[in-house]
């Protein structure tokens, strides 16, 4: 039944198709010019003489056309997925535009009707809706997740604001706390632009502290209700409310040799409160640079973009435990788990049981895999109408021989 389940999520992984034909002028392996010049269009090798290519060739024929992909400039991981009140579907990615390079992290967005055709936020020109602004997240706006009824009653993203520190599971001095921190902002116009909260005790950033000592990171918070969580803790703990919240990291080896990736978690004080969390402690806490199993990958030294999810056979599952057949998925970027460049980080899932130790949740990890064979990183769970679970991941770009299964 896992292998089932997985798959449905991984038939779901998305992203962009192409809003309109390809004209045919395009549509072609070979097309010969006047004199002896070719231009060659067989993805398994270097175009040729590109001066024989018409305008706009290699932009059609090498541009992804199966995947969601920004109009320009760098992109990566997804976040602040949602599906909009009138059925439609938000999709932030971080971003930095007319760059081709990682800096000055954004969040650009999308929007769609079928999770196949995309048009950009306030146009293609500049698609940015969350950006650096502020003293606390002047060096970057990172991954965020999305509360639907949250400040307000508006929808919500509880987000990484970075601060200029040393970064990072091996930076040098080590990052310390304030480096990271998380905030929020909500949207009045389904996600074309947000609005962040004031600066300041009680508002931005709403979690600042480090729930531990020697840090190896302190980011993306994934928020997610889950009444086996809210049952199993009843009377446990004084937070109450409805959602709760992971932040990926992890410990410093050099600070503890027993340390490791980690994956902490927090609940909502209150009900309808987004500005107050309750840490409850680590809910996975591997060792570090050690595998499930010989094909299960690696869980290096830091989590990253972690997100949590139950599933069933038919979808997702909002039961209190009461189903048997419905599994608690986990699912987490291993940052140093696969050879130290950043393509080789594993995309894991963990099928996942939570126990009640007596002040917080533990976790005992069933079974653990790769998600979609490895070529993706920072895949993040949304919920959809239908009890689905989708699942979005980041590609990245690579020197495979086939366009579909490459970029970012």
């Amino acid at each position: 039944m896992l292998i089932g389940v997985l798959a449905l999520v991984s038939t779901l992984f998305i992203i962009r198709g192409s809003t309109s034909n390809v004209p045919s002028i395009y549509d072609f392996t070979k097309r010969q010019t006047s004199g002896n010049a070719t231009c060659d269009t067989d993805q398994s090798k270097p175009p040729g003489d590109l001066t024989a290519c018409g305008n706009s060739t290699l932009f059609f024929i090498w541009r992804p056309k199966a995947r969601f992909i920004a109009p320009e400039g760098w992109m990566n991981d997804p976040q602040g997925l949602y599906q909009r009140d009138d059925g439609s579907f938000h999709a932030g990615y971080q971003c930095h535009p007319q760059h081709y390079q990682w800096g000055n992290i954004s969040q650009c967005s999308a929007f769609s009707d079928d999770l196949t055709y995309w048009r950009d936020a306030n146009g293609w020109q500049d698609p940015k809706t969350l950006y650096p602004s502020q003293i606390y997240d002047i060096r970057g706006v990172f991954d965020g997740s999305i509360i639907k009824k949250g400040w307000q009653g508006y929808p919500t993203t509880i987000y990484t604001s970075v601060f200029p520190a040393p970064l990072g599971a091996t930076s040098n001095p080590a990052e310390q706390q304030g480096a990271e921190t998380q905030s929020i902002a909500y949207t009045k116009d389904g996600g074309a632009s947000w609005i962040k909260l004031n600066f300041g005790l009680g508002n931005n950033p709403v979690i600042w502290e480090w729930p531990v000592q020697n840090m190896s990171g302190f980011r993306d918070p994934y928020a997610f209700e889950s009444p086996v969580l809210a049952k199993m803790l009843k009377g446990v703990t004084n937070a109450t409310g409805d959602y709760f919240l992971t932040i990926s990291g992890g410990v410093r080896l050099e600070a503890d040799s027993s340390a490791g990736p980690r994956l902490y978690l927090y609940r909502q004080t209150r009900p309808n409160e987004v500005r107050q969390w309750t840490y409850l402690g680590p809910l996975v806490s591997p060792s570090a640079n050690v595998a499930f199993s010989e094909w299960s990958g690696n869980w290096g030294t830091n989590f990253e973009t972690a997100g949590v999810t139950r599933l069933n056979e038919k979808g997702e599952a909002y039961d209190d435990g009461s189903d048997a057949r419905a599994l608690d998925i986990v699912a987490m970027g291993t940052e140093q788990g696969r050879g130290g460049s950043h393509e080789n980080h594993w995309p894991l899932w963990a099928a996942a049981t939570y126990h009640n130790d007596g002040s917080g949740v533990s976790t005992t990890l069933d079974a653990v895999g790769v998600v979609d064979w490895g070529r993706v990183y920072a895949s993040i769970f949304f919920p959809v109408s239908g009890k689905r679970s989708v699942l979005v991941g980041w590609t990245y770009v690579c020197a495979l021989p086939s366009v579909v299964a490459c970029g970012s």
